[in-house]
């Protein structure tokens, strides 16, 4: 197997990656910024051969464990795409604080835009066995927990771990 410290080059194997919004700022926080991120992800999920397994999304990051042809690119669409709309909605409620964070954090050679929302990279990390893909989906789901954002995983809306299920899961193959 190839590995290297920046993306993953397998696509046979499924992926564990953390997203986080700039300077850990808690920009999901709002329920709207969250249902946002999920949209865009069903999206993808749609329109791609991009599964998904397990995931979370917290106040300022997100977890998922994914596979797709092309993990990098459909990861950069989800942040792209979900970036745009959750600054468009901040705009839209007029968060001139929160804007105003974003529009400092962008490093000046950003030329093309206002605001940064994400911070760069998904630290991908490949999941090569069963083993391994359980320890992620537990550390996923019981991310809320140790937040003290719920009691139990299933109570976070906003994880694979709630049966309602906002983001559908792909059956795992063997």
């Amino acid at each position: 197997m190839i590995r290297t410290r920046n993306r993953a080059t397998e696509s046979e194997y499924p992926i564990f990656a953390t997203s986080t919004c700039i300077n850990w700022l808690p920009l999901l926080t709002p329920d709207d910024a969250k249902q946002i991120l999920v949209d865009v992800i069903i999206n993808i999920q749609k329109r791609k051969q991009f599964k998904i397994f397990a995931y979370v999304i917290m106040h300022n990051h997100f977890h998922i464990i994914y596979s797709s042809s092309n993990p990098a690119k459909d990861i950069g669409n989800i942040k792209s795409f979900s970036a745009r709309q959750i600054i468009q909605y901040y705009q839209n409620i007029g968060a001139v604080d929160i804007l105003r964070k974003m529009q400092n954090a962008r490093p000046n050679y950003r030329i093309d835009r206002t605001y940064k929302f994400w911070q760069e990279g998904y630290h991908p990390k490949q999941i090569i066995n069963m083993e391994i893909f359980q320890q992620k989906i537990d550390y996923i789901h019981l991310n809320p927990v140790r937040k003290d954002y719920v009691d139990l995983p299933e109570r976070w809306k906003w994880s694979s771990a709630n049966r309602d299920g906002l983001i559908e899961i792909d059956p795992v193959e063997d």
